[in-house]
């Protein structure tokens, strides 16, 4: 019996996999899509509107296994969504947190949601400042796929006009809250931008989609797909070609190739059956997330590739960058004390943002290159944590928790790690995964310049709250360990120079033109802003260069 051959393979599901998949079958391919774990159902595995009274622990899981838990959105509500049987390790002296979501549309099913663009400022960074290499491409190049991506998905937000934050299509933006004003107020005295955040949650129908009616607490999914994700926006498109075979429970191992080293499939373990299962394709798409794609690929060695395929200039798996995530200042508002409760949490929408202010003028204005942003957050949430801080008991404790309640605010930073020699991830040649497949190992610690950004942000927040009236309380000890963000990136970063690179400047692989890799593992570094939109932006525009190349006859149609 001959063998089925696909179009392309694309393994992973998230925000690059989901957009190459729904881009490829929408132009005709033939596309078999890997997925390492099951479809989720919003009833069984989000929150759907459950209390924290309605779970046996609280929302917080069993004591038992609450350390097994990767970052804030592993919990008793939606633990059945994330990974914990593909284990990892730590070189010496690393500290690393690896949340995942390996069900289908990954992390997407979970995000935060915040999607401001990458501007001209970052992907020149090096022109500017002097430090590694720009992006091999230009922003005007990017720009008509964030608008498309953004018309597609819907982004809350307003023009903005600032040189750190190109703007873009957006919907109408989320209300402020009363601690929005009161602390916009202190922002205009210190001089600091306080902004309506870009977030991809509905404020209005859009495209067949109904708008958020702010349930809160996002984060442990929508069960009405109010906000992005590839299960509600990506994957309904594409099945509705007839051109989509997605094989779930479907843990990618290696890349195969052919007698010339080229991408003619991939080795998968149905974890289900535990049995490897190859599957063809003319030519595949790794998105499995930027370290997952960089350990599939480190894994396909070969006779023509025995360090990892597309591993020529050794560059896979290395520059590994991440954002540094603190508080970095906590306190609340006497203006709101005694105020009536309200629901402030809205949507488990980041609001408003604090975006780069740091550096615009000239690239050596502070003692640290580039920039932060911020996330300030606060008011009326489900529960008061400050209360774990009070003193007192009794009827007279639970009479100041509910004077204290609209009021506590706090402000988080988003800072980017630069690129170095001495953070990257490898394969750990004594462990192996449960299927014997080599686990990924990392190296990875804070660089200086993002820790003065750190303390920068501790003291200009402060600064912030005291001027908008507040009373400050306190910071984070020390950032959040990491890998906490979900935002790594750069294991497979793209250039022009083969030699330095392992993609080009559209994601294709300089060594094997017929595999390509859509996901933040091809960008240069991290920024101020999240990944997820750019990563949407860059997939859609490799899979337009893919479908290009099969309509050239570069790769042939199976």
């Amino acid at each position: 019996m001959a063998k089925k051959i696909y179009d392309v393979i694309v393994i992973g599901t998230g925000a690059g996999g989901g957009m190459a998949i729904k881009t490829l079958c929408e132009a005709g391919l033939k596309v078999c899509a890997l997925n390492a774990g099951r479809r989720l159902d919003p009833e069984k595995d989000f929150r759907y509107h459950r209390m924290p009274w309605d779970m046996k622990f609280r929302g917080l899981d069993d004591p038992k296994r609450r350390g097994e838990s990767f970052g804030y959105m592993d919990n008793e509500y939606t633990k059945a969504a994330w990974d914990h049987e593909i284990p990892f390790t730590v070189a010496p002296g690393t500290k690393w947190m690896w949340p995942r979501c390996n069900a289908v549309g990954g992390k997407t099913n979970f995000w935060g949601r915040s999607s401001a663009r990458f501007g001209d400022i970052d992907l020149r960074a090096a022109s500017l400042d002097g430090y590694d290499v720009d992006w091999p491409l230009s922003y005007d190049e990017i720009d008509p796929f964030y608008t498309r991506v953004e018309k597609m998905i819907g982004v809350a937000s307003t023009v903005q006009n600032r040189p750190s934050n190109p703007d873009g299509s957006y919907l109408p933006p989320f209300k402020f809250r009363c601690l929005d004003f009161i602390l916009q107020a202190g922002c205009n005295k210190v001089g600091v931008p306080y902004l309506p955040d870009r977030c991809a949650q509905l404020t209005q129908p859009h495209e067949g989609h109904p708008a958020c009616h702010f349930c809160g607490e996002c984060t442990t999914g929508c069960d009405i797909g109010a906000f992005f994700s590839t299960p509600y926006f990506l994957l309904p498109k594409a099945e509705a070609t007839k051109n989509l075979e997605l094989r779930t429970n479907a843990l990618a191992k290696n890349v195969l190739v052919d007698e010339n080293g080229q991408a003619s499939g991939v080795a998968y373990i149905d974890r289900q059956t535990k049995q490897e299962v190859e599957v063809y394709g003319r030519a595949v798409v790794v998105a499995a997330s930027c370290i997952e794609s960089a350990r599939v690929m480190l894994n396909s060695k070969s006779r023509q590739w025995p360090h990892g395929i597309a591993n020529s200039s050794g560059q896979l798996g290395r520059n590994l960058c991440d954002h540094l995530y603190g508080e970095s200042a906590r306190g609340y508002l006497p203006q709101l004390l005694g105020q009536p409760s309200f629901p402030d949490h809205v949507g488990d929408s980041t609001i408003a943002w604090m975006p780069r202010w740091q550096n615009l003028k000239a690239p050596h204005e502070e003692k640290f290159i580039r920039g932060y942003s911020v996330y300030p957050d606060g008011g009326c949430e489900e529960f008061p944590g400050f209360a774990t801080d009070m003193d007192g008991f009794g009827s007279s404790l639970k009479r100041e928790i509910k004077r204290r309640y609209p009021s506590p605010v706090s402000f988080g930073i988003q800072a980017p790690s630069l690129r170095s020699e001495t953070n990257y991830m490898d394969l750990d040649p004594e462990v192996k995964d449960p299927y014997g497949i080599p686990v990924a190992r990392m190296h990875f610690e804070w660089d200086e310049n993002v820790l003065k950004m750190w303390e920068h942000s501790k003291q200009v927040c402060a600064e912030v709250l005291r001027a908008a009236g507040g009373e400050l309380e306190g910071s984070g000890e020390a950032p959040e360990i990491p890998g906490w963000s979900l935002h790594e990136t750069g294991t497979c970063r793209m250039g022009n120079d083969p030699k330095k690179f392992v993609t080009n400047r559209f994601g294709q692989t300089h060594d094997v033109p017929n595999l390509y890799v859509c996901d933040a593992s091809v960008f240069l570094n991290c920024t101020d802003k999240t990944t997820t939109i750019s990563i949407l932006a860059f997939s859609l525009r490799t899979s337009e260069r893919l479908i290009e190349n099969f309509r050239q006859g570069e790769h042939r149609a199976a």
